[in-house]
């Protein structure tokens, strides 16, 4: 023991010295070490991890070094039984990594996944034979588990427990799905390009380049242009100098009124195959429509005027369309710039092009216009391009030719150079990014047949359609709480989850959990289809006659979707909403107010308590009230008939998260019978967390845009005053928000509130901390018996938006500060009178901001106070 202790040690501090100061651990250090712990636990599952990534490794150690230096962008899991995530939520320290959780090898035994609870399966065990740790349990249950081995599943799973084998084979068809949307979705830009020489390609194409020689094929070449003189001369430049001369330039003037056509012109004098065809602006749509009812060649190629190409372009490209025959080829661009307010912080230049699938081609566009050239009959054959689109036109354009005749297949020359600097004149600076979806949509949803297959629907069936994005544990809760209730209530649903492109453990966690409830559907998209789009795709997967949209951050309870059903048996009704409540009780949205034209509209009595709400809907003892009818209403949850939403085409994907639901009460309003309105159900009360899910808010500018270009002078006829003399309240106007962003066209409203005139005594405002109930039971009943009137706040509302109105507030809360909680204090309102009621022991450090009612009295003594 003393050589042990003593010179052993001595020793070691020795060598310690010889070796000089040790060097810090680097990233890839720790991510060593960490990848030796993890591959002593045992659990690496190494098919499944290569089924998610795609690829391929030699041994567990090649496998787990992979997992270790690419998880944290990939979120990848190394079983199917282990979910970081939800280990997160059930570890005993959820600030602890999940590998550090199972290292610890504590006593308490928690659930690695959704399919997996440590102490199930302990329990299930013979005393004896019991693992002492979560990972034992985990390393037990892989080494026995058989062909007939259920799960153990954690408490609350709906349906059987499923067995390992099943589990496992279902985990690898969803990883395998998973790996083939990273690949879709991967970014097809790079850094340097590597493709062959163009002999080399010209080379595969011995035939078609023959051909070319010999037959000369006239190309036919479509240039809109819009006040581009500063560049349209290069564009021009670039056709004249291509080795195949056999082409025309159809050139398209989009109503440019500069010196644009004199450019052109000076150009054409000495080139007769240039022609030059002038317009009114109609957009870059209608321009290309035009060049494309004007071209005569037996192929189409398309340059846009701040582009330009190579000399090879066109003959490589013909040459591969005469040897292959196929609809359409392309060839690789060389990208300058990268289209971003900034472009000194990206490269100078990247590279794209590839081969890629129809499905690819729905993931994304990969094939730009500039680098296309096709058979002139396929161009016809799929007609004009869409000019109502403002972007995204040549994608749609082209998710029509891949449908119809497959995708043009990619020649890797390159034949572009492309100007992706950022610049406000070009269509993909200027319009919003949300017309990706609309152009989407046209091909995801066949409308007409919907309505089609409309009557066929189970009208006794409610669908509840669910959009997710980045979040299942609110997810999760909202669907238990929806089944639960169903259950409770005897109602017939389907949940519908469209999970829009969030990492691979949201739809993991989610598949897993409801793998077993048949009333469940999940479908996943590659990308973030935003709510409009996300939310119209579930309605197209969905069977009910009744759709009610329901967003994935609320909680609702029992007796909560009847009501809404009921009230659409009035086929004025054209959809109903609950009354939306925050978790303290506080109003979230209590239907859709209008002020005016250019003002936006707004959440009634949003931020407002409760007690504002009841009176407006004329709620008395035992009675929540009768529906009220308004022009819209918000879609976090609202019911519809499923024929009526597909009659209107859904929510309009133009909108990314924002006034898509008043854009579509709007719409269908002026689409359907005077009178028609829709309805707010206060006998239905939903729950809204209102997470706040990142991203969520960026388009909010563009949004505002769109929605004020479409409806500008079409607003509603204002309600607000109406609206708020029925809670006993007083509109006076809107306060403006601050102009955002840049080219606002309407900007924010908040309303200003004042209670009604002539209103008999006062507003008062109770902020308790929940340790005093028979207290602030008993001054509600005072008040109210005295003629005032009384709104109680949990701790979140003491301080929401709408405490203004109050004229009095009263804090009743336990005893020690004058908030009862250690630290904190309540803070008095301005322009109130503020009392505190104290509670026995409890100690008010600065009696001057409030009346200081003692604990001794009681609640009469308060209101006398007042």
């Amino acid at each position: 023991m003393a050589d042990r202790s003593g010179i052993g040690r001595i020793t070691r501090r020795l060598a310690r010295g010889l070796r000089g100061p040790e060097k810090p651990l680097t990233v890839t250090d720790r991510l060593d070490r960490w990848a030796r712990r993890i591959g002593e636990f045992g659990v690496l599952d190494r098919p499944y991890l290569e089924a998610q990534t795609g690829r391929t490794f030699a041994t567990d150690d090649e496998a787990i070094a992979f997992y270790v230096h690419n998880d944290g962008q990939r979120g990848l899991s190394l079983s199917p039984l282990v979910e970081h995530e939800w280990m997160r939520e059930h570890q005993p320290v959820p600030a602890m990594s999940w590998y550090d959780a199972l290292h610890q090898e504590g006593p308490e035994l928690f659930q690695t996944g959704p399919l997996f609870d440590a102490a199930a399966y302990a329990a299930s065990l013979p005393a004896a034979d019991r693992p002492a740790s979560t990972l034992d349990a985990l390393r037990h249950f892989l080494r026995n588990a058989t062909d007939e081995t259920t799960l153990p599943v954690p408490p609350g799973r709906r349906g059987p427990a499923p067995t390992w084998p099943a589990v496992r084979e279902s985990a690898m068809v969803a990883a395998r799905e998973f790996a083939a949307a990273q690949h879709r979705t991967r970014r097809r830009y790079r850094a340097t390009w590597d493709g062959p020489e163009t002999a080399d390609v010209l080379a595969r194409y011995p035939r078609g380049a023959a051909r070319r020689e010999a037959e000369q094929p006239l190309v036919s070449i479509v240039m809109p242009v819009h006040r581009r003189a500063d560049v349209v001369g290069a564009a021009i430049a670039s056709v004249r100098a291509q080795q195949h001369t056999a082409w025309e330039l159809v050139l398209v003037d989009d109503g440019s009124g500069d010196d644009t056509v004199d450019v052109v012109r000076r150009a054409a004098v000495d080139e007769p195959r240039i022609r030059l065809i002038e317009r009114e602006n109609g957009g870059a749509g209608a321009a290309r429509n035009t060049g494309l009812a004007a071209v005569r060649g037996d192929f189409v190629a398309f340059l846009d005027a701040d582009n330009t190409w190579r000399p090879v372009h066109l003959a490589v490209a013909v040459s591969a369309l005469l040897e292959t025959d196929g609809p359409g080829v392309h060839t690789g661009v060389r990208m300058i710039g990268a289209n971003n307010a900034d472009d000194s912080t990206a490269p100078v230049e990247t590279y794209r092009g590839e081969d890629g699938t129809l499905d690819d081609l729905f993931a994304g566009n990969f094939i730009d216009l500039n680098a296309l050239v096709v058979r002139r009959d396929v161009a016809a054959a799929v007609g004009p391009f869409d000019e109502t689109l403002r972007r995204w036109i040549d994608w749609e354009w082209l998710l029509r030719i891949g449908k119809r005749f497959g995708v043009p297949a990619y020649v890797p020359v390159i034949g572009v150079d492309y100007d992706n600097v950022r610049d406000p004149r070009r269509v993909s600076s200027a319009q919003p990014a949300s017309w990706q979806e609309v152009a989407l949509a046209r091909h995801r949803i066949d409308w007409d047949a919907l309505a089609a297959a409309a009557p066929t629907r189970d009208a006794a069936l409610v669908s509840v359609v669910v959009p997710v994005f980045r979040d299942w544990t609110m997810t999760r809760r909202a669907v238990d709480t929806v089944l639960g209730a169903a259950d409770h209530d005897g109602d017939r649903v389907e949940v519908v989850l469209v999970d829009n492109g969030s990492p691979r453990s949201v739809s993991a966690i989610l598949g897993a959990w409801f793998r077993d409830e048949p009333r469940v559907v999940l479908q996943r998209e590659d990308r973030n289809r935003n709510f409009g789009l996300g939310s119209d795709l579930g309605l197209a997967r969905s069977a009910g006659g009744t759709v009610v949209m329901l967003n994935n951050d609320t909680e609702v309870t029992t007796g909560w979707l009847r009501p809404l059903v009921a009230a659409l048996e009035d086929r004025a009704v054209l959809g109903a909403q609950p009354l939306l409540v925050y978790p303290d009780g506080v109003v979230q949205t209590a239907g859709t107010v209008f002020g005016g034209d250019k003002v936006l509209p707004w959440h009634f009595l949003g931020d407002h308590p409760r007690h504002d709400a009841s009176r407006a809907f004329g709620a008395t003892a035992g009675d929540p009230g009768s529906p009220a009818r308004f022009t819209a209403i918000t879609a976090a949850a609202a019911a519809f008939r499923a024929a009526d939403l597909i009659r209107w085409h859904g929510f309009d994907p133009v909108y990314a998260n924002g006034l898509e639901d008043v854009d579509l009460c709007l719409r269908a309003i002026e689409s359907s019978p005077a009178g028609s309105a829709f309805v707010v159900v206060p006998a239905s009360v939903v729950v809204h967390h209102e997470s706040r899910t990142p991203g969520r808010d960026d388009a909010r500018v563009d949004n505002r845009r769109i929605f004020d270009e479409r409806w500008r002078g079409r607003y509603p006829a204002a309600d607000a005053v109406d609206r708020y003399d029925t809670a006993g309240l007083r509109y006076l106007g809107v306060e403006p928000g601050l102009p955002k962003g840049h080219d606002v066209h309407v900007r924010s409203s908040r309303p200003v509130v004042v209670r009604e005139e002539g209103a008999v005594g006062l507003r008062v405002a109770i902020k308790h901390d929940g340790t005093r109930v028979a207290d602030v039971t008993a001054l509600v009943a005072a008040l109210e018996a005295a003629g005032h009137t009384a709104a109680v706040d949990m701790p979140t509302s003491w301080y929401r938006g709408s405490s203004g109105i109050d004229e009095v507030t009263v804090t009743v809360v336990g005893g020690g500060s004058a908030s009862g909680r250690a630290g904190a204090s309540f803070v008095p309102q301005p322009g109130a009178r503020n009392v505190v009621w104290a509670a026995p022991g409890q100690v008010v450090a600065d009696g001057d901001f409030a009346v200081v009612v003692s604990a001794g009295d009681g609640a009469e003594q308060v209101v006398r106070a007042l």
